[in-house]
Formats: C-alpha cells, structure tokens, sequence
C-alpha cells in the first residue's frame, strides 16, 4: 500500500523515527511531507533529516503568521505536485480536523488523488466550537475521513459531540527508547548534575496550569530533609514559585534547572527517583496526553501525577493518581513511595516494561500499520 504521511513535527530526527519504523514494515511504501522548520522539542528546529531511511522525504516551505502554529499553516509549494504523481491508497494527515493544512490536504486531494483514503489525528479533549472558517473544515475532514486516531479515549467523545462518526482508534504517541533509558548508575547520574539523596522531579513549563505551586506546597510537607525538588523547565509562573518555596521555607531544596535542550532531558530524568506531574484543569486545557510520563518510565522512573485528562489514562495505577489541586494527598503519595525503598525499585522495573511493550516508537508504528490495513481494505 503507497501512504502519504503529513506531519508538521516531523523535523527532529527523534520525530523520524516513527517514520522509519512504519517504513520497515511489511507491504508499506511510505511517502513522508515535512515542513523546512518548526518550534519542536522546545526550540527552533531547521529539518534534521535530508534523506529517508526507507521513505520517500519531501521537505516542504511552509506559509505561517508572526509564528508557526499546528492549526494555522499551510505548504507553501509542492504538496499538490506530490500528491498528483503519487497514487496514494491512504493520506495520513497527523493534523487537528480544524486545521488549515488538513483543508489545504482535502482540496488538493479532491484535485488529485480522489480515491485516497483518509485519516487524521486529534487530541482536543475538551469540546469547543470553533467559528468559521475552522467549523467548516472540521466538517469536511468528518464528510471525508475514513478513519480517526486520538491520543486519549475523551476526545472520542468530543468527535462524536460535533458529529464525527466514522472509526476512531486510541492510538499512543511514541517516545524513543534508545534516547530514553535508565541510568546506569543513579548516584552518578545525580552527581553530574551536582545532585544527591533523593530527588523528586518535575519537567514542563512552569504555567499555572501545570500544577507547580501544588507540588511545591506538598513538597514543602515532606518530613525528609535528604530529598531534593528538581524543577526542569521555565515559563510565566517562575517568579511565584520561587517566591512560594521561599515563603515556605525550602528555597535551599529547591532547584530551577530552567529550560534545557530537549535533547538533555535523559540525563536529568537519569537523575530523577520520582517524577510528578500534578498539572490542574482550566476552563480550556486539561492535559491531553503527557508525553514526559512515558519517557520517564523509559527510563526507570516512577510517576505520581493528578487527574488532569488523561494523565490517570497513562499512569494507569491509581495508586499514583491524586485528585487534582489536593496538597495533602499528594504529598502523602511520595512520602509512601520515598519510605519504601524495595516498592519503589519494583515500580520502576515495572513502570519501563509497561512502556517497552505498548509506547515505544516501535510499537506504535506497529499500532499505526494496524490501522492503514484496515483503511486498505476498505
């Protein structure tokens, strides 16, 4: 089967792993669209990948405002050309139902590849009713697609709400196993970071949203004075936390990482004997998938987080879910974990199995294939 895979964050070359994978499978001729650059991994990232490994690669300009966002950009040149000499059985479009690139997708294949197969992603888990014109694409794409893959089972929900009604598949999003691994020595990997005892983590932006003023006021109830709060990350709400862990009294156990490369949050996770996520819906987010909890059990480590979407769908273990916003229990969760030494050692052996079977890149590629042959035979 010949597929056309469109993905505006297929510029790092971790991003391309999927693309290799799916490639190496069985009966897959694989056509790859990306743009020449995008805002991935927290940076500015120019296309790391000139040449496929098993797939065809366009690299792409891209048209965009002041700056680059996943529903507001098209392809500037080329996509029309691609899909007229490519006969494809199937046009994976990894774009919201909403977007201008999925109605730049739909147009182009009405012109030149009308017997394709479509499918699209979605992550929205909260209902919300856009104006035009971004309603009538989002209806198009429902007309028009076959299949639907989500990141979390409610934004099912929320597809059927606004009238989608064909298939829909649950489909996780792949973290690199062979970036994300557990240390080889925990003490050392605290030590290079300037690290000991214990520590807990947290990695994301430092928003109101996610949570950080809850985890530093459960922090600050630990009666453990060995163990260290890691924040890794920046945003808006940094002034407040610092003052709030001095106001608390544990700005010397405290410490702000900042923001770091992408490609240097192993080695801090390395570092890491508890990650929490305690992120705290609003009016117009709650957590859509939760990425870094995958790469944390990728490499050993456990994950305490909060009801927030579909962080509880992730963990899995409701012993590691809190109710949002709740200090108490929150803080009474790691103070469990850190007072059981031998429990903590078994999660994290669990916790990495979990991952290698079901959210490595490897196997959602597998999980994506799944889903093309179905497409095909229809």
């Amino acid at each position: 089967m010949k597929v056309l895979l469109a993905f505006h964050s297929m510029v790092t070359r971790s991003n391309h792993r999927l693309a290799e994978e799916l490639a190496a499978l069985p009966g897959i001729e694989l056509t790859v669209v990306a743009p020449t650059w995008w805002r991935e991994e927290s940076r500015e990232v120019t296309q790391e990948v000139s040449r496929g490994r098993g797939y065809k690669l366009f690299v792409l300009p891209i048209l965009h405002g002041k700056r680059p966002h996943p529903n507001l950009f098209v392809y500037r040149r080329g996509l029309g050309r691609i899909l007229r000499q490519g006969h494809f059985d199937i046009i994976d479009c990894y774009e919201e139902p909403c977007s201008l690139a999925m109605a730049q997708m739909l147009a182009l294949r009405a012109l030149w590849s009308p017997n394709s197969n479509v499918m699209f992603y979605s992550a929205q888990n909260i209902l919300k009713r856009y104006p035009p014109p971004f309603s009538w694409i989002e209806r198009w794409t429902y007309r028009k697609a076959k299949h639907a893959h989500v990141c979390n089972s409610e934004v099912e929900q929320v597809l059927r709400a606004k009238g989608y009604t064909s298939k829909v598949h649950l489909l996780p999003l792949g973290v690199d196993q062979e970036r994300f691994t557990p240390a080889e020595d925990k003490d050392a990997a605290k030590a290079a970071l300037g690290l000991s005892g214990r520590v807990v983590g947290y990695v994301g932006r430092l928003h109101e949203e996610k949570g950080v003023r809850d985890l530093l006021q459960a922090f600050a109830r630990l009666e453990m004075p060995e163990v260290t709060l890691l924040l890794v990350g920046d945003g808006p709400d940094r002034g407040h936390l610092e003052q709030q862990a001095g106001n608390l009294g544990v700005a010397e156990k405290v410490i702000f990482a900042g923001a770091v490369d992408r490609l240097l949050v192993p080695s801090y996770m390395q570092a890491m004997d508890c990650l929490v996520v305690p992120s705290r819906t609003m009016p117009n987010w709650k957590e859509q998938y939760g990425r870094i909890i995958i790469e944390a059990f990728l490499c050993g480590v456990p994950v305490i987080g909060s009801s927030s979407g579909s962080i509880p769908e992730l963990i899995g273990d409701r012993a590691f879910v809190f109710p949002e916003g709740d200090v108490s229990e929150l803080s009474r969760r790691l103070a469990e974990l850190f007072c059981d030494d031998a429990r903590r050692v078994a999660d994290a052996s669990a916790v990495r199995e979990k991952a290698l079977s079901s959210f490595t890149t490897q196997s959602v590629a597998r999980q994506r294939h799944d889903i093309y042959r179905l497409l095909e035979r229809q």
